[in-house]
């Protein structure tokens, strides 16, 4: 949660920045242990920008196939972990970025934000 570069993707992806926001968050992933939830969690972040991105380029079909991509690992967090998760509240986003692949996936700007929740 502290991470210079996670929040800083995530504020590439805010300001709808998706391919920037995917190649930050890309440099966590790749270090990230290939068996762990961080791992998981930043690849579906990472998909999610992707989807954002086909979104803006018109492809529906891509925009669907990613986003259930990166809903299937986050739900797969959500699940086993507490929320929030590195500071987002993982069910509220995962039904929200749902909302926005099932009814608006030709318009990036319906995406959910993402909102994070500095520890106490």
């Amino acid at each position: 949660m502290e991470d210079a570069q996670y929040l800083w993707g995530a504020d590439l992806y805010n300001g709808g920045f998706f391919w920037e926001a995917h190649e930050t968050w890309e440099v966590l992933w790749r270090s990230a242990d290939k068996l762990s939830h961080r791992r998981r969690f930043l690849q579906g972040l990472i998909q999610c920008a992707a989807a954002c991105l086909k979104a803006v380029a018109g492809d529906v079909a891509a925009c669907k196939r990613l986003s259930g991509r990166a809903l299937a690992r986050l739900e797969l967090i959500a699940a086993d972990r507490p929320t929030p998760y590195m500071g987002l509240d993982l069910a509220r986003f995962i039904a929200d970025f749902r909302r926005f692949a099932d009814a608006h996936p030709t318009d990036a700007e319906q995406r959910p934000w993402i909102t994070l929740v500095m520890p106490r």
